[in-house]
């Protein structure tokens, strides 16, 4: 029985997904604050990822993605999905 519960719980989590490109938008309401970012893949797809829920960490704060934007430098994006959201779970420079 516990064996089925455990495996009920982890289908509902959500996969993680990544994606990698350059940063073309950034929606910053205040310094130190990005509510969501617009990347575009190597293949030209455009994304829109929600930061809301993301914890910046020191190695990748928030005002790293106006850098990121600016300068062009590709980047790491790990996510989930949530109906038409794609949650971002980590962000990192492509060459970590």
């Amino acid at each position: 029985m516990a064996l089925v519960c455990a495996v009920a719980v982890l289908a509902c989590e959500p996969t993680l997904q990544q994606a990698y490109g350059v940063v073309i938008e950034v929606d910053s309401p205040g310094l130190g604050q990005v509510d969501s970012f617009v990347l575009v893949t190597g293949d030209g797809e455009r994304l829109t990822f929600d930061t809301t829920e993301l914890e910046f960490r020191s190695e990748f704060p928030a005002s790293h993605l106006t850098e990121h934007k600016v300068i062009g430098d590709v980047i790491e994006v790990t996510y989930k999905t949530d109906g038409d959201r794609l949650i971002v779970t980590q962000l990192d420079d492509e060459a970590h």
